[in-house]
Protein backbone atom coordinates (compact mmCIF):
# COMPACT_ATOMS: atom_id res chain seq x y z
CA UNK A 1 0.00 0.00 0.00
CA UNK A 2 0.85 3.90 -0.44
CA UNK A 3 -0.36 5.97 2.65
CA UNK A 4 -1.29 9.40 1.90
CA UNK A 5 -1.48 10.88 5.68
CA UNK A 6 -4.52 8.80 7.14
CA UNK A 7 -5.69 7.76 3.51
CA UNK A 8 -3.92 4.45 2.12
CA UNK A 9 -3.95 2.87 -2.16
CA UNK A 10 -3.38 -0.66 -2.26
CA UNK A 11 -1.33 -1.05 -5.40
CA UNK A 12 0.64 -4.15 -7.17
CA UNK A 13 4.45 -3.06 -7.27
CA UNK A 14 6.34 0.25 -5.89
CA UNK A 15 8.06 2.41 -8.03
CA UNK A 16 11.55 2.76 -7.40
CA UNK A 17 12.45 5.09 -4.67
CA UNK A 18 9.16 5.08 -3.09
CA UNK A 19 8.05 4.31 0.08
CA UNK A 20 5.03 1.56 0.82
CA UNK A 21 3.74 -0.31 3.50
CA UNK A 22 3.13 -4.69 3.56
CA UNK A 23 1.20 -6.36 5.55
CA UNK A 24 1.71 -9.65 6.71
CA UNK A 25 5.61 -9.93 7.53
CA UNK A 26 5.61 -11.29 11.09
CA UNK A 27 9.08 -12.45 10.66
CA UNK A 28 11.43 -10.03 8.83
CA UNK A 29 13.11 -7.55 11.10
CA UNK A 30 15.22 -4.18 10.45
CA UNK A 31 17.77 -4.59 7.77
CA UNK A 32 16.32 -7.51 5.77
CA UNK A 33 16.02 -7.25 2.03
CA UNK A 34 13.07 -8.36 0.06
CA UNK A 35 13.53 -9.82 -2.77
CA UNK A 36 11.35 -11.39 -5.79
CA UNK A 37 10.41 -14.94 -5.00
CA UNK A 38 10.23 -15.90 -9.17
CA UNK A 39 13.40 -13.59 -10.09
CA UNK A 40 16.86 -15.70 -10.69
CA UNK A 41 19.33 -16.13 -7.73
CA UNK A 42 21.94 -14.74 -9.66
CA UNK A 43 20.07 -11.35 -10.31
CA UNK A 44 19.00 -10.90 -7.03
CA UNK A 45 20.55 -8.08 -4.77
CA UNK A 46 20.82 -8.35 -1.29
CA UNK A 47 21.67 -4.75 0.55
CA UNK A 48 24.56 -4.86 3.34
CA UNK A 49 23.01 -5.63 6.98
CA UNK A 50 22.21 -3.20 9.03
CA UNK A 51 25.30 -3.16 12.34
CA UNK A 52 24.59 -1.28 15.06
CA UNK A 53 26.99 0.11 17.70
CA UNK A 54 27.75 -2.40 20.65
CA UNK A 55 25.39 -1.85 23.57
CA UNK A 56 26.89 -0.02 26.68
CA UNK A 57 24.56 -0.07 29.15
CA UNK A 58 21.36 -2.59 29.89
CA UNK A 59 18.81 -2.75 32.72
CA UNK A 60 16.69 -5.74 34.34
CA UNK A 61 12.85 -5.83 32.82
CA UNK A 62 10.77 -6.46 35.68
CA UNK A 63 6.95 -8.10 34.38
CA UNK A 64 4.35 -6.83 37.29
CA UNK A 65 3.12 -10.24 37.47
CA UNK A 66 3.87 -13.91 36.18
CA UNK A 67 1.14 -13.22 33.86
CA UNK A 68 3.38 -10.38 32.52
CA UNK A 69 6.26 -12.58 31.04
CA UNK A 70 5.55 -13.74 27.97
CA UNK A 71 3.91 -10.71 26.67
CA UNK A 72 6.89 -8.99 28.10
CA UNK A 73 9.42 -11.02 26.62
CA UNK A 74 6.77 -10.86 23.29
CA UNK A 75 7.43 -7.42 23.02
CA UNK A 76 11.01 -7.13 23.39
CA UNK A 77 11.43 -9.44 20.20
CA UNK A 78 8.53 -7.29 18.17
CA UNK A 79 11.24 -4.42 19.41
CA UNK A 80 13.99 -6.24 18.82
CA UNK A 81 13.56 -6.38 14.89
CA UNK A 82 12.80 -3.24 14.63
CA UNK A 83 15.09 -2.04 16.49
CA UNK A 84 18.54 -3.86 15.66
CA UNK A 85 20.62 -2.02 18.17
CA UNK A 86 17.97 -3.41 21.48
CA UNK A 87 19.09 -6.99 22.32
CA UNK A 88 17.07 -8.89 25.27
CA UNK A 89 18.31 -12.30 26.93
CA UNK A 90 17.96 -14.32 30.01
CA UNK A 91 20.53 -13.86 33.01
CA UNK A 92 20.21 -16.02 36.00
CA UNK A 93 16.28 -15.66 35.25
CA UNK A 94 16.31 -12.07 34.79
CA UNK A 95 15.19 -10.58 31.45
CA UNK A 96 17.61 -8.10 30.65
CA UNK A 97 17.70 -5.15 27.94
CA UNK A 98 20.76 -3.78 26.48
CA UNK A 99 20.94 -0.65 25.36
CA UNK A 100 23.04 2.60 23.63
CA UNK A 101 22.73 4.76 26.82
CA UNK A 102 20.48 6.18 29.21
CA UNK A 103 18.18 7.90 26.82
CA UNK A 104 17.76 4.87 24.67
CA UNK A 105 16.76 2.88 27.32
CA UNK A 106 14.09 5.53 27.98
CA UNK A 107 12.87 5.17 24.63
CA UNK A 108 12.64 1.63 25.04
CA UNK A 109 10.75 1.86 27.71
CA UNK A 110 8.49 4.66 26.73
CA UNK A 111 7.43 1.87 23.44
CA UNK A 112 7.24 -1.05 24.88
CA UNK A 113 4.23 0.61 27.18
CA UNK A 114 2.97 2.66 24.35
CA UNK A 115 3.20 0.75 21.72
CA UNK A 116 2.68 -2.86 23.30
CA UNK A 117 0.56 -2.01 26.63
CA UNK A 118 3.22 -4.50 28.61
CA UNK A 119 2.97 -4.47 32.56
CA UNK A 120 6.86 -3.99 34.05
CA UNK A 121 9.01 -2.40 35.56
CA UNK A 122 12.70 -1.50 34.92
CA UNK A 123 14.80 -2.31 37.76
CA UNK A 124 18.47 -0.15 38.29
CA UNK A 125 20.49 0.84 34.96
CA UNK A 126 23.76 -0.88 34.86
CA UNK A 127 26.72 -0.43 32.42
CA UNK A 128 27.90 -3.23 30.38
CA UNK A 129 31.63 -4.79 30.48
CA UNK A 130 33.22 -6.57 28.53
CA UNK A 131 36.52 -9.08 29.06
CA UNK A 132 39.35 -9.49 27.18
CA UNK A 133 41.48 -13.05 25.96
CA UNK A 134 43.62 -14.19 29.02
CA UNK A 135 47.41 -14.49 28.77
CA UNK A 136 47.17 -18.15 29.31
CA UNK A 137 48.03 -21.00 27.21
CA UNK A 138 45.35 -23.49 26.66
CA UNK A 139 46.06 -27.53 27.79
CA UNK A 140 46.60 -29.47 24.30
CA UNK A 141 43.45 -31.25 23.06
CA UNK A 142 41.59 -27.92 23.64
CA UNK A 143 40.18 -28.22 20.42
CA UNK A 144 38.77 -31.67 20.98
CA UNK A 145 34.96 -31.84 22.33
CA UNK A 146 33.66 -35.21 23.67
CA UNK A 147 30.49 -35.72 23.45
CA UNK A 148 26.68 -38.63 24.83
CA UNK A 149 24.92 -38.25 21.02
CA UNK A 150 22.44 -41.24 22.93
CA UNK A 151 21.99 -44.58 23.32
CA UNK A 152 25.64 -45.15 25.41
CA UNK A 153 27.34 -43.65 21.76
CA UNK A 154 30.11 -41.23 21.96
CA UNK A 155 31.39 -39.68 19.66
CA UNK A 156 34.90 -37.08 19.16
CA UNK A 157 34.14 -33.82 17.61
CA UNK A 158 37.98 -32.00 16.33
CA UNK A 159 36.97 -28.36 15.92
CA UNK A 160 40.71 -26.50 15.36
CA UNK A 161 39.88 -22.72 16.00
CA UNK A 162 42.55 -20.08 15.36
CA UNK A 163 42.59 -17.75 18.16
CA UNK A 164 44.52 -15.28 19.65
CA UNK A 165 43.51 -11.37 21.00
CA UNK A 166 43.99 -8.69 18.50
CA UNK A 167 47.31 -6.84 18.11
CA UNK A 168 47.52 -3.44 18.27
CA UNK A 169 46.64 -2.30 14.77
CA UNK A 170 44.04 -4.63 14.65
CA UNK A 171 40.74 -3.36 14.58
CA UNK A 172 37.31 -5.74 16.14
CA UNK A 173 34.16 -6.62 14.11
CA UNK A 174 30.99 -4.24 15.33
CA UNK A 175 28.77 -7.66 14.11
CA UNK A 176 30.82 -9.83 16.41
CA UNK A 177 31.20 -6.88 19.59
CA UNK A 178 34.63 -5.88 18.69
CA UNK A 179 35.69 -9.39 17.90
CA UNK A 180 37.49 -10.23 14.56
CA UNK A 181 36.21 -13.64 12.96
CA UNK A 182 37.24 -14.70 9.46
CA UNK A 183 36.39 -17.60 7.43
CA UNK A 184 38.94 -20.58 6.14
CA UNK A 185 39.95 -18.06 3.20
CA UNK A 186 40.68 -14.83 5.92
CA UNK A 187 37.45 -13.12 4.91
CA UNK A 188 35.55 -11.74 7.74
CA UNK A 189 32.48 -13.17 8.40
CA UNK A 190 28.91 -11.35 8.98
CA UNK A 191 26.48 -12.11 11.56
CA UNK A 192 25.65 -15.76 11.92
CA UNK A 193 22.38 -15.76 11.04
CA UNK A 194 23.19 -13.39 7.18
CA UNK A 195 25.24 -16.48 6.94
CA UNK A 196 23.63 -19.37 4.12
CA UNK A 197 22.97 -22.78 6.18
CA UNK A 198 26.01 -25.02 6.41
CA UNK A 199 28.83 -26.05 7.80
CA UNK A 200 30.41 -22.40 8.11
CA UNK A 201 27.18 -20.93 9.53
CA UNK A 202 26.69 -23.91 12.06
CA UNK A 203 30.22 -23.03 13.45
CA UNK A 204 29.55 -19.60 13.24
CA UNK A 205 26.76 -20.09 15.57
CA UNK A 206 28.40 -22.07 18.06
CA UNK A 207 31.60 -19.27 18.39
CA UNK A 208 28.74 -16.39 18.80
CA UNK A 209 27.44 -18.37 21.80
CA UNK A 210 30.87 -18.99 23.43
CA UNK A 211 32.04 -15.17 22.94
CA UNK A 212 28.48 -14.03 24.50
CA UNK A 213 29.52 -15.29 27.96
CA UNK A 214 32.80 -15.71 29.38
CA UNK A 215 33.59 -18.64 31.51
CA UNK A 216 35.17 -16.36 34.21
CA UNK A 217 33.05 -13.03 34.70
CA UNK A 218 30.16 -14.34 32.53
CA UNK A 219 30.93 -11.09 30.74
CA UNK A 220 30.87 -11.01 26.92
CA UNK A 221 34.24 -11.65 25.40
CA UNK A 222 36.02 -8.57 22.78
CA UNK A 223 39.05 -8.04 21.12
CA UNK A 224 39.23 -11.46 20.13
CA UNK A 225 40.59 -12.72 16.69
CA UNK A 226 39.16 -16.43 15.80
CA UNK A 227 40.04 -18.17 12.41
CA UNK A 228 37.72 -20.75 11.09
CA UNK A 229 40.74 -23.66 9.33
CA UNK A 230 38.65 -25.87 6.68
CA UNK A 231 39.29 -28.49 8.61
CA UNK A 232 36.57 -27.19 11.37
CA UNK A 233 34.05 -27.55 8.51
CA UNK A 234 32.87 -30.82 8.40
CA UNK A 235 29.08 -31.63 6.17
CA UNK A 236 29.62 -35.41 7.73
CA UNK A 237 28.66 -34.11 11.64
CA UNK A 238 25.13 -33.02 12.43
CA UNK A 239 24.57 -29.22 12.88
CA UNK A 240 23.50 -29.24 16.61
CA UNK A 241 26.58 -31.26 17.13
CA UNK A 242 28.98 -29.06 14.75
CA UNK A 243 27.25 -25.95 16.56
CA UNK A 244 27.67 -27.57 20.18
CA UNK A 245 31.24 -28.92 19.17
CA UNK A 246 32.76 -25.40 18.36
CA UNK A 247 30.92 -23.43 21.71
CA UNK A 248 32.57 -26.23 23.47
CA UNK A 249 35.91 -25.98 22.41
CA UNK A 250 36.39 -22.43 22.35
CA UNK A 251 35.00 -22.15 26.15
CA UNK A 252 37.68 -24.74 26.80
CA UNK A 253 39.96 -22.27 25.21
CA UNK A 254 38.82 -19.35 27.02
CA UNK A 255 39.17 -21.45 30.51
CA UNK A 256 42.54 -22.73 29.85
CA UNK A 257 43.92 -18.85 28.58
CA UNK A 258 42.79 -17.79 31.96
CA UNK A 259 40.85 -14.38 33.17
CA UNK A 260 41.88 -11.59 31.22
CA UNK A 261 41.60 -7.71 31.11
CA UNK A 262 38.07 -6.18 31.73
CA UNK A 263 37.16 -3.58 29.47
CA UNK A 264 33.97 -1.12 30.40
CA UNK A 265 32.64 1.92 27.91
CA UNK A 266 34.21 5.40 27.71
CA UNK A 267 32.89 8.28 26.37
CA UNK A 268 33.74 11.75 24.67
CA UNK A 269 32.96 14.12 26.78
CA UNK A 270 32.29 18.12 26.01
CA UNK A 271 31.55 20.68 27.94
CA UNK A 272 31.13 24.29 27.39
CA UNK A 273 30.39 26.30 30.70
CA UNK A 274 31.25 29.81 31.54
CA UNK A 275 34.88 31.21 32.88
CA UNK A 276 34.00 30.85 36.28
CA UNK A 277 33.01 27.39 36.51
CA UNK A 278 35.38 25.63 34.55
CA UNK A 279 38.00 24.54 37.75
CA UNK A 280 34.84 22.82 38.96
CA UNK A 281 34.62 21.06 35.98
CA UNK A 282 37.55 19.98 35.52
CA UNK A 283 38.11 18.87 39.26
CA UNK A 284 34.69 16.39 39.14
CA UNK A 285 35.41 15.35 35.78
CA UNK A 286 39.19 13.85 37.41
CA UNK A 287 37.74 12.59 40.53
CA UNK A 288 35.19 10.47 38.60
CA UNK A 289 37.85 8.89 36.73
CA UNK A 290 38.14 10.97 33.51
CA UNK A 291 41.19 12.64 31.53
CA UNK A 292 41.17 15.87 30.17
CA UNK A 293 41.79 16.22 26.26
CA UNK A 294 41.55 19.73 25.46
CA UNK A 295 41.00 22.95 27.10
CA UNK A 296 39.42 25.46 24.54
CA UNK A 297 39.85 28.97 24.67
CA UNK A 298 37.48 31.91 25.97
CA UNK A 299 34.37 33.00 23.77
CA UNK A 300 33.16 35.76 25.50
CA UNK A 301 28.85 35.28 25.13
CA UNK A 302 25.74 37.28 25.06
CA UNK A 303 23.32 36.27 27.62
CA UNK A 304 21.63 34.61 24.71
CA UNK A 305 24.79 32.66 23.97
CA UNK A 306 26.23 34.59 20.75
CA UNK A 307 29.67 36.01 20.48
CA UNK A 308 29.82 39.65 21.31
CA UNK A 309 30.72 41.56 18.31
CA UNK A 310 32.26 45.00 20.45
CA UNK A 311 30.27 47.40 17.62
CA UNK A 312 27.44 49.29 18.47
CA UNK A 313 24.84 50.65 16.18
CA UNK A 314 26.76 53.90 15.33
CA UNK A 315 29.59 51.36 14.18
CA UNK A 316 31.57 52.56 17.55
CA UNK A 317 33.62 49.47 18.31
CA UNK A 318 33.87 49.68 22.44
CA UNK A 319 36.28 46.68 23.45
CA UNK A 320 34.36 44.69 26.15
CA UNK A 321 34.83 45.03 30.43
CA UNK A 322 37.06 42.04 30.44
CA UNK A 323 39.55 43.33 28.00
CA UNK A 324 39.69 46.53 29.61
CA UNK A 325 43.33 46.73 31.59
CA UNK A 326 41.08 49.42 34.34
CA UNK A 327 38.41 47.62 34.92
CA UNK A 328 37.97 46.65 38.84
CA UNK A 329 38.12 42.74 40.30
CA UNK A 330 34.06 42.51 40.69
CA UNK A 331 33.37 43.85 36.88
CA UNK A 332 35.81 41.11 36.29
CA UNK A 333 33.99 38.93 38.00
CA UNK A 334 30.95 39.52 36.75
CA UNK A 335 32.20 39.70 32.73
CA UNK A 336 33.71 36.07 33.84
CA UNK A 337 30.17 34.86 33.76
CA UNK A 338 29.67 35.93 29.91
CA UNK A 339 32.92 33.46 29.14
CA UNK A 340 32.08 30.69 27.35
CA UNK A 341 34.86 27.96 27.98
CA UNK A 342 34.95 24.36 26.11
CA UNK A 343 36.52 21.34 28.12
CA UNK A 344 36.87 17.95 26.35
CA UNK A 345 37.75 14.33 28.29
CA UNK A 346 37.58 10.93 28.05
CA UNK A 347 34.99 9.09 31.11
CA UNK A 348 33.74 6.23 31.99
CA UNK A 349 30.04 6.07 31.39
CA UNK A 350 29.40 4.36 34.66
CA UNK A 351 30.47 7.53 36.45
CA UNK A 352 28.37 10.15 33.99
CA UNK A 353 24.94 8.42 34.13
CA UNK A 354 23.42 11.41 35.63
CA UNK A 355 25.43 13.78 34.81
CA UNK A 356 23.00 16.10 33.39
CA UNK A 357 21.87 16.97 37.28
CA UNK A 358 25.55 16.87 38.59
CA UNK A 359 26.66 19.89 35.70
CA UNK A 360 23.64 21.60 36.04
CA UNK A 361 24.38 21.81 40.39
CA UNK A 362 28.00 22.55 39.29
CA UNK A 363 27.56 25.41 36.16
CA UNK A 364 24.66 26.81 38.23
CA UNK A 365 21.77 25.52 35.32
CA UNK A 366 24.09 27.46 32.83
CA UNK A 367 26.60 24.99 31.44
CA UNK A 368 25.86 22.28 28.55
CA UNK A 369 27.47 19.02 27.50
CA UNK A 370 27.47 16.49 24.79
CA UNK A 371 28.76 12.71 25.18
CA UNK A 372 29.90 10.65 21.87
CA UNK A 373 31.10 7.37 22.63
CA UNK A 374 34.44 6.43 22.71
CA UNK A 375 34.32 2.23 22.62
CA UNK A 376 35.30 -0.25 25.30
CA UNK A 377 38.92 0.98 26.86
CA UNK A 378 40.68 -1.42 28.99
CA UNK A 379 40.67 -0.62 32.93
CA UNK A 380 43.45 -0.48 35.41
CA UNK A 381 43.49 -3.21 38.24
CA UNK A 382 41.90 -1.27 41.13
CA UNK A 383 39.14 -0.54 38.85
CA UNK A 384 38.94 -3.96 37.56
CA UNK A 385 38.72 -5.49 40.99
CA UNK A 386 36.07 -2.92 41.56
CA UNK A 387 33.63 -4.21 38.73
CA UNK A 388 34.53 -7.80 39.79
CA UNK A 389 32.79 -7.07 43.15
CA UNK A 390 30.32 -4.55 41.07
CA UNK A 391 28.99 -8.13 39.23
CA UNK A 392 29.60 -10.55 42.33
CA UNK A 393 32.93 -12.00 41.00
CA UNK A 394 35.01 -11.05 43.58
Amino acid sequence: MLLYASEFQEVDELPFGSVGVIIGLKHTRTGDTLVSAGSPTSTRSVLRDITPPPAVISASVIPQSHIDLEPVQNALESLARTDPSVRADIQEGQVLVHGLGALHLEIIEGRLKDEWDVNFEFGKRKVSFREGLGPGIPVQGWDTWNTNVGGGKYISVEVPLIVRSLKGAEEGNPVWDGNKVLDDKGNPLPAPESIPVGPLSYVAQGIASALSISPHSSLAMTHTYIQIPKKALSKEIPPSILTGASAAVLRQFFRGAGSGPLLEPFMNLKVTVSENHLGKIIRDMTEHGGELLELGSGLPASTEGEIISGFSEEGIYMPPLWLTPSATEIALETSGSRVKRAVQGLVPLSQFLDYSQRLRALSEGNGTFELFTAGFKEVSALRRLEILREIGKA
